[in-house]
């Protein structure tokens, strides 16, 4: 298992400023995202910043996009999906996280899942032509918010590249996350780590013990990345705190 930084946590800061933050607080992984730091066809960019994160001691696991299965105009704009692929491919990502709608678009009606699972079919063949993985993003307020319709989601695309991320949703209780990340646990490539009650961002440390028994039920892959996204108050001079709350969940030494 990794520990990991996703880049969209600090979205003003530079490739290189984040990628000597990560080293400077032992995280191993970063997940670029396609904004603001490496769009979709920038294969030139992606190549020096995996040569720079090579030389810094780490690696690039997955590719943050934001294409979605579903989309509405004027929320996020379309990507074409094979340059997506190939800036994957430049970057050593071996999962790109694609999002099963964006929140604020439900209802989800039984013709819009049909689309989005005809869609997930199409661009999983063309991933799986790379290599690669894709991970849908376990979100609220979109398709995959609860883990019963994800798991249906994923049977009927049926593609055996289709998988998921995970995190807890913050309008559930435990309980119920931690029945959701056992149900979802076969399909889970990465774990998105961070602590929210509702919509409100709270530090790490203030969701130690529940991280902990999350963690319990996600250690089981040793490929597994677990990325810290999103910290109470989005500043850099946080990430050291919370990545030591991140290394005592996972019981790793830094």
């Amino acid at each position: 298992m990794k520990t990991g930084l996703v880049s969209v946590t600090f979205r003003k800061l530079t490739i290189k400023e984040i990628i000597q933050l990560a080293k400077d607080n032992s995280l191993k992984s970063i997940e670029w995202g396609s904004t603001p730091h490496i769009d979709a066809g920038e294969v030139k960019l992606a190549r020096k910043v995996r040569s720079l994160m090579h030389g810094a001691g780490l690696t690039c696991e997955s590719y943050g996009s934001y294409y979605g299965i579903l989309y509405r105009k004027g929320v996020h704009k379309p990507y074409p999906f094979k340059k997506l692929c190939k800036t994957a491919v430049a970057l050593g990502a071996k999962t790109i996280r694609i999002w099963p709608g964006f929140p604020g678009m439900q209802p989800y009606s039984e013709s819009d899942i049909r689309k989005a699972v005809a869609h997930t079919r199409e661009i999983c063949h063309i991933a799986k032509k790379y290599g690669l993985t894709l991970s849908m993003e376990c979100h609220f307020w979109t398709i995959t918010e609860n883990y019963k319709n994800s798991l249906d989601f994923i049977k009927r695309v049926g593609c055996d590249n289709l998988k998921i991320y995970w995190q807890p949703n913050p309008y559930e209780s435990k309980e119920y996350n931690l029945e959701a990340a056992k149900a979802l646990l076969p399909y889970v490539t990465n774990v998105h780590v961070c602590h929210w009650i509702k919509q409100d961002k709270k530090p790490l440390s203030e969701g130690l013990d529940d991280w902990r028994e999350y963690f319990d039920v996600l250690k089981t892959d040793d490929d597994r990345v677990f990325m810290l996204e999103f910290m109470h108050d989005g500043e850099p001079e946080s990430l050291p705190a919370t990545s030591d709350t991140l290394h005592e969940i996972m019981g790793i030494t830094k």
